[in-house]
């Protein structure tokens, strides 16, 4: 690939390899990297740093929870009810506090504390009380494979990269999405992110193009045609990413009246259904962000450093290999 923008080039000269799931990614140097929400197969979230606030935290929750008991409903007003008990989970030190979820008095919400390195994670379930058990064994099995990650890690053997842990290959990763943000010191109206999940079917409406024709008949619509057809599209069309089969579009957004300019690159591949190896792939990269609104600062990038910093940052993105 022939790098035309000095800055690019320069943004790229010095790069690290992020791993986000099953996927690696490279990225410059300097760049920050967000880890976004992760389901494995429930939602999971890292508190960097906070190991050793895992006593304090569950003792915090587990007082919610009994206050928790007095409006829980159903089955969770029963005599098996486990709302505001504390259990030891499957693994040692791993600690499992019983609540009621917000919005529906009668279901659960189970979370498991475990500590591993510097670093608490926290796997959250919502089940019905008919199937809390299931539940259970899949926060046991998670917590079991979950281990202590350094950020510059890349692992050598099967499973999927959390932030700050990883979590072994277990038959009871039967769902998987995991998201990543991209931040450049150099340029920090740049938004670039990725979102990898593994489903178990095709979903038609996850699809880009269809999407793309919705919008335009919207704006045409909505009296918004004279400014849809000021769009100014670079790319667009199906598009090859390692393994991935998928369909791009890549355009530059004039200003309207409540934001101003920007670009907006977008990818999609389905990927296959039940191949955690070929999750549905979805990539995107906005310029003009500021305090996370798009079109709210000018675009820092050209037109022809946007798509180029595009092309180098999805066309290193690949399955990462082990043994």
């Amino acid at each position: 690939m022939t790098i035309k923008s000095a800055r690019v080039q320069q943004l790229f000269s010095q790069t690290r390899t992020v791993c986000i799931g099953r996927l690696l990614l490279d990225v410059p140097a300097e760049s920050a990297v967000v880890y976004g929400p992760s389901y494995a197969p429930w939602p999971l979230t890292t508190y960097i740093g906070d190991a050793e606030k895992k006593e304090s935290v569950v003792a915090k929750r587990l007082a919610e929870t009994l206050e928790e008991r007095n409006i829980a409903s159903g089955n969770l007003r029963g005599e098996d009810s486990l709302v505001g008990t504390l259990r030891e989970g499957g693994f040692a030190g791993q600690k499992i506090v019983f609540g009621i979820t917000k919005g529906n008095s009668a279901i659960y919400k189970i979370d498991s504390y475990v500590a591993a390195g510097e670093n608490l994670f926290v796997q959250t379930a919502d089940p019905i009380a008919a199937e809390k058990d299931k539940a259970i064994q899949d926060l046991n099995a998670i917590a079991s494979a979950l281990r202590y990650r350094e950020l510059t890690e890349i692992p050598t053997e099967a499973g999927a990269c959390v932030d700050g842990g990883f979590i072994a290959e277990t038959p009871y990763l039967r769902f998987e999405a995991f998201n990543l943000g991209v931040r450049l010191q150099a340029f920090p109206d740049v938004h670039f992110s990725l979102s990898a999940t593994n489903k178990d079917v095709l979903v038609e409406s996850d699809a880009l193009e269809p999407r793309l024709r919705q919008a335009e008949e919207i704006a045409n619509h909505s009296g918004q045609g004279g400014w849809y057809s000021r769009i100014k599209t670079f790319r667009r069309g199906r598009r090859q990413i390692g393994h991935w089969h998928g369909f791009e579009m890549l355009a530059w957004k004039p200003a309207q009246e409540t934001e101003g300019e920007s670009h907006e690159f977008v990818y999609v591949s389905q990927g296959e259904p039940k191949n955690a190896l070929r999750p549905l792939l979805e990539l995107e990269l906005h310029t003009g962000v500021l305090d996370n609104r798009v079109g709210n600062a000018k675009p820092s990038l050209t037109d022809e450093e946007a798509v180029e910093l595009w092309d180098r940052l999805t066309a290193s993105i690949r399955v990462r290999p082990y043994k």
